[in-house]
């Protein structure tokens, strides 16, 4: 079951998650340019040993995963009764947890809509109780794969800017399937880049 996992959920999830963070960048140039100025100060391709200079590509990548959670909702069933928030809930009850409206919570995440992987700087995580950001569950049953898939993505990401610029050319919005996916495809134009 877990290497399934790793290799059936896991492709789904990092793709989609990468799928919106090219989007998210091209609507957002400031926030591209930042990030192509980090990749390309690299020697060469990124590797593993280059993942601490990649910050910035990191905290985008988290922040797509705030705004569109591939895995936007899951369940848990209590193993004996439980009160949450002032109601008991009885032994056997399964509660669905949303990721996706946690990540919008104005109380924790203001102005919840707005793209800012700064949200990410360790000051700021730091100042965020431990449970507002769930994209890969947490406790016992979190995602087997969820450190792999930061890794990967922060590397893929950080390779794809480096050898290609994304330009666009439509807009896709969320949809509900196995995962929190873009409803249409993503048309982009993509161009080769000399790199050194």
């Amino acid at each position: 079951d877990e290497v399934l996992t790793l290799f059936v959920a896991g492709h789904e999830t990092t793709a989609t998650g990468l799928s919106w963070s090219l989007q998210l960048l091209c609507e957002h140039p400031d926030w591209y340019a930042k990030v192509q100025k980090e990749v390309d100060a690299l020697p060469a391709d990124p590797t593993v040993a280059d993942l601490p200079a990649l910050g910035l590509c990191l905290r985008v990548f988290k922040e797509s995963l705030r705004l569109y959670p591939p895995v936007y909702m899951f369940g848990r069933q209590t193993l004996e009764p439980v009160e949450v928030g002032g109601v008991t809930l009885p032994q056997d009850t399964v509660v669905l947890l949303s990721p996706y409206t946690l990540h919008h919570m104005r109380s924790v995440w203001p102005d919840p809509k707005r793209f800012d992987p700064d949200r990410f700087l360790p000051e700021a995580e730091a100042s965020r109780a431990r449970y507002s950001w769930l994209p890969f569950g947490a406790g016992p049953r979190v995602c087997i794969g969820n450190h792999f898939a930061m890794m990967e993505a922060q590397l893929v990401l950080a390779t794809l800017l480096r050898r290609y610029r994304f330009e666009s050319l439509g807009h896709a919005e969320p949809e509900t399937s196995a995962t929190f996916r873009p409803n249409t495809a993503m048309p982009m134009r993509v161009h080769a880049r000399k790199t050194s």
